[in-house]
């Protein structure tokens, strides 16, 4: 597609295959920090990403993110497979990026080892109320007239059960990354959401699809995430038939980060069990996890 795309990576698949990590909008390919070097310790090429105008990505200008008609995503992120060279991987999305792997999932499924979603986007109707409201008409110019660059910093904030396990790190990447991206940020989610929710439209296109996917798939969710809340989780069955859920105990939005133990007890088994088991034979299962209070 001709999008500079900055890609992180660590490891080579000498044992299974690549995992690729996308984050959520807003984020960036930093989010999956913790679990990379874990992951390329397995034997598999870990990659995370910045979708095209987020982190130091191209913006990707004037597209339909997710459609229905030509939607960019799925396109976007099997072009970046040819490109790194990956004939399939096992993508893990979190948050709005579980919207890109599903989509792209059924729009290329033979691409895809197993999908993974952490907490992700499309599977319910429910979207908290502070990004509903960026969808509205002329809010992105009240944003950059009014906004500040700290607001990025209460975003991150939203995501996590609790905020004492916020790495520094990540603020200085809210500060760099997330005033810079929020007109894609807008851009991106008012392709799948108005003030309503997920658009019924856009949602309805792509559960028609689901059935051109039949591989594993694994729900990874925190219990008491306020972006997208963990009911989400008991519905990805009904896109992925006998899929593995996985609910963390004590945890927000983004798992990776403020549950990583818990998190990699939940992927790195999978991903064997995945590149082990025939096309849609993992057995379904609800398993709690308990984080650390």
């Amino acid at each position: 597609m001709g999008l500079r795309t900055r890609v992180l990576e660590e490891g080579e698949s000498t044992r299974g295959d690549p995992v690729l990590l996308i984050h959520g909008v807003g984020g960036w390919a930093e989010n999956w920090r913790e679990v990379m070097g874990p992951i390329a310790r397995t034997g598999r090429r870990a990659i995370a990403i910045d979708l095209p105008g987020f982190g130091e990505s191209e913006a990707p200008g004037r597209v339909s993110h997710f459609g229905p008609r030509d939607a960019f995503y799925p396109l976007f992120l099997v072009a970046l497979m040819d490109a790194l060279g990956i004939e399939r991987a096992h993508i893990v999305g979190n948050s709005m990026g579980g919207a890109v792997a599903y989509t792209a999932a059924v729009t290329a499924p033979d691409r895809v080892r197993s999908l993974v979603f952490v907490a992700g986007g499309g599977v319910g109707t429910e979207v908290a109320l502070f990004l509903r409201i960026c969808t509205l008409p002329g809010f992105p110019l009240l944003a950059r007239a009014f906004g500040r660059r700290s607001q990025a910093r209460e975003v991150l904030r939203t995501c996590f059960h609790d905020p004492r396990r916020i790495p520094e790190t990540m603020y200085a990447e809210a500060d760099r990354y997330g005033y810079a991206s929020f007109g894609e940020f807008v851009r991106a989610l008012s392709s799948g959401v108005t003030i309503r929710g997920v658009k019924p439209g856009v949602r309805g296109h792509w559960l028609a699809q689901k059935d051109r996917y039949q591989g594993p798939a694994l729900a990874i969710w925190g219990r008491e995430d306020a972006v997208l809340p963990v009911a989400h989780a008991y519905e990805v069955p009904k896109l992925v038939p006998r899929a593995e859920l996985r609910v963390i105990e004590n945890c927000g939005h983004m798992p990776m980060v403020e549950c990583t133990e818990e998190f990699l007890a939940a992927l790195l088994p999978f991903l064997d069990r995945a590149e082990g088991a025939p096309t849609g034979n993992i057995d379904a299962s609800v398993i709690g996890m308990k984080a650390a209070g």
